[in-house]
C-alpha cells in the first residue's frame, strides 16, 4: 500500500483512484504544520484530500514567491492550474467534454487551457526540424546497434525495450550523448516535460496494454527509426480509437492522456525515438511553474520507488542547484 502511494505522490499528488498519504520527509513548512496520524483520517478520502490541498498549498506559496511578479495575465493560467490541481475533485475543473470523454483521463495533473486532441499537427516547427534530422539520427542509432549497445528491459510488458536518454529530466550516464550529437542536437530545440526521452523498441507479436500517462502537459513526440512494413501488418498506435501507423523517418504527437495502446504485428523489431515534450501551446513561465512544483514535491515527499531504479545511475537533475 505504501508503494502504490508513493507512486502517486510522482504523478503530483493527483490520483483520483490510488489511496494517498505519503509520509513526510523533509518540508521547509514541517515547523508550522503537524502532520496528523493515519487513524486522525475518517477515510482514505479524507487523508488523500489532506495531502493533495497541503501539497498545493505549499506549491502556490513558492510559485507566488518565485513567479509572483509575473503580470496578471502571465499568471492567469497558472493560478487556475494550482486550484485545479489542490480540489478534492481535481475532475471537477476539466471542461465537460474531458468529463465526459470515455477515453481521456488524467491521473497526474491537469493544466487548463490547453488544446486537447488525440493527435496533434507534427507539420509544423518544432517538430519539422525533427524530421529533418531523422536520418542523421538513424544513423547514429545504426553505429549504437551495430556495437550491440544494450536497450533494457525496466518492467514494461514483455517485448517492450529501451534506450534510455533522459529520464525524469536527468541525462543517463549509460547513454554515449557524445557518439550522438545530431541526437542531442535535435533534442535541445524541443521543450522536454521532464520525463522519458529514449529509443524504444517493440518485439515482433507484442505490444502495449492500454492506458494513460500522468499528465495533461505532457505530449509523446515519435520518430519513427525502424518501421516494419509488411504489406497489410505494420507497427501501431491506437490513441481514443484512433490507429495510426509509424512509419521511418516521420514524426508522429499525440496526448497520452487519452487512452492508447500499442501493437506491431510483424515479424521484425519496431523502433522508434519517443520524446515527452512539452504542451506547446504552454508558455515558458508555465513550463518553468511546473517544474519548480514537480522539484516542490521531491523536496516534501522524496523520491518514489520508480525514481530511484536501481538500473537507474545518478546523473544532473533539473532540481539540482
Amino acid at each position: 500500500r505504501e508503494e502504490g502511494r508513493m507512486l502517486v505522490v510522482h504523478c503530483m499528488l493527483m490520483a483520483l483512484h490510488t489511496p494517498l498519504a505519503p509520509r513526510m520527509q523533509r518540508c521547509d513548512r514541517a515547523s508550522t504544520m503537524v502532520a496528523p496520524a493515519p487513524a486522525a483520517f475518517k477515510s482514505e478520502a479524507a487523508e488523500e484530500a489532506y495531502w493533495r490541498a497541503y501539497f498545493w498549498d505549499a506549491a502556490a506559496e513558492k510559485i507566488e514567491q518565485e513567479f509572483g511578479a509575473a503580470g496578471k495575465r502571465e499568471l492567469k493560467r497558472i493560478r487556475e492550474y494550482l486550484n485545479v490541481n489542490r480540489a478534492a475533485d481535481p475532475s471537477a475543473g476539466m471542461p465537460k467534454k474531458l468529463r465526459k470523454h470515455p477515453h481521456y483521463e488524467v491521473i497526474g495533473g491537469y493544466f487548463p487551457g490547453l488544446t486537447t486532441n488525440p493527435f496533434h499537427d507534427a507539420s509544423s516547427a518544432p517538430f519539422a526540424e525533427l524530421k529533418r534530422a531523422g536520418p542523421a539520427i538513424r544513423r547514429e542509432l545504426d553505429a549504437l546497434l551495430v556495437r550491440e549497445h544494450q536497450f533494457e528491459d525496466v518492467g514494461k510488458p514483455l517485448g517492450w525495450r529501451t534506450m534510455p536518454i533522459y529520464y525524469k529530466g536527468v541525462l543517463q550516464p549509460s547513454f554515449p550523448a557524445d557518439e550522438c550529437p545530431e541526437t542531442m542536437r535535435a533534442l535541445s530545440k524541443l521543450r522536454l516535460a521532464g520525463e522519458t526521452v529514449a529509443f524504444q523498441r517493440q518485439s515482433p507479436g507484442t505490444g502495449l496494454p492500454r492506458h494513460v500517462d500522468p499528465c495533461s502537459w505532457v505530449l509523446a513526440c515519435h520518430l519513427g527509426m525502424v518501421c516494419p512494413d509488411e504489406g497489410p501488418e505494420m507497427a501501431y498506435i491506437c490513441v481514443a480509437g484512433q490507429k495510426h501507423y509509424w512509419q521511418d523517418g516521420e514524426v508522429m504527437v499525440f496526448d497520452p492522456s487519452f487512452l492508447h495502446e500499442t501493437f506491431n504485428p510483424t515479424s521484425q523489431d519496431r523502433i522508434i525515438l519517443n520524446i515527452d515534450i512539452f504542451h506547446p501551446e504552454l508558455t515558458d513561465l508555465e513550463c518553468n511553474v511546473i517544474r519548480e512544483t514537480i522539484c516542490l514535491k521531491k523536496q516534501m515527499f522524496g523520491s518514489t520507488p520508480e525514481e530511484v531504479h536501481p538500473d537507474r545511475a545518478p546523473g544532473r537533475s533539473e532540481c539540482s542547484g
